[in-house]
């Protein structure tokens, strides 16, 4: 783990919020040790807010490793109940993704306007099922440092630069990373000059009422169906848990790390968005590489 001092979005003063307590599943499985505390701080400039310290490569690294096998769902239903083998098939379905693709597919329709796109490239999304159809007659390409096998139709990559995308697509990441600048950069150099690139993330707030009853529900049902970690989790810093998503963006904060990596901001809005995870709102900002 990495301590900041400043934003990693503007570089400006944090202030802590609360202080949050990290997910027994994130917890054991990234360092293998017992629930602690962190910070959630904020940045005033921005309005960014995320938990400190941060997430290094190797924490990724241990965090993600098999995202969504079986061994994976197994550990985290070890301690949260709800976390089901079909809740965990279901948030990579193809309903899933036929979900996802019916609400960015207009967004993009709408702002790429004229401009060609032969090929699009998923920055990061596993098989690549996300771009597959999306802009038509887009060519899909994937590259995801998993190597997993991408889906039918889709061709993988390990070279981001090597198929020359017109598009590149980087969805439901930027979360759950450390430090969301450095990956934005790395898009953007895989970017041709003129490309495109766009980013969509969950537009959370830590302390809206919707999810703070939430986390209360999940504290119960943790607490009777797991009674051995409830010595862990009855404290007021479980309220503002540390899990996956360890960065809270608006539509606002989005656009700026896109500017902060010197990236041309074309258009940025917000799209409704609504799943079995409980998925409110989302942020999008397209932007060319000049």
């Amino acid at each position: 783990m990495i301590e900041v001092s400043t934003c990693v979005i503007c570089d400006s003063p944090i202030r802590r919020l609360k202080r949050a307590l990290v997910a027994p599943f994130v917890a054991e499985r990234t360092w293998k040790r017992k629930p602690f505390c962190v910070d959630l701080v904020g940045c005033d400039t921005c309005g960014f807010k995320f938990y400190n310290p941060r997430l290094d490569d190797k924490d990724l690294s241990n965090l993600y490793r098999g995202y969504r096998s079986p061994e994976y769902q197994r550990m985290r239903f070890a301690t949260e109940p709800w976390y089901t083998p079909s809740f965990n098939a279901d948030l990579a379905s193809p309903n899933s993704y036929e979900i996802r693709r019916a609400k960015l597919a207009p967004i993009l329709r709408q702002h790429l306007g004229e401009q060609k796109i032969g090929r699009i490239l998923d920055y990061g999304g596993d098989r690549g099922d996300l771009v597959v159809g999306l802009v038509d007659g887009a060519e899909p390409f994937s590259y995801d440092i998993s190597g997993i096998d991408v889906a039918p139709g889709v061709t993988p990559t390990k070279d981001p630069t090597a198929c020359k995308p017109d598009l590149i697509v980087n969805s439901n990441v930027l979360e759950h990373v450390g430090f969301p600048r450095v990956l934005v950069n790395e898009i953007l150099n895989a970017a041709p000059k003129g490309g495109l690139v766009f980013l969509d993330v969950p537009c959370e707030f830590p302390f809206g009422f919707a999810r703070l009853a939430r986390r209360i529900a999940q504290i119960a049902v943790m607490t009777l169906m797991r009674p051995a970690t409830s010595r862990y989790i009855l404290r007021p810093a479980t309220l503002y848990m540390m899990h996956q998503h360890i960065n809270y963006f608006t539509e606002h904060s989005l656009r700026v790390l896109m500017e902060s990596c010197n990236g041309e901001v074309i258009a940025t809005g917000t799209y409704p968005y609504g799943s079995r995870a409980g998925r409110a709102d989302m942020a999008w900002c397209l932007a060319r590489k000049n």
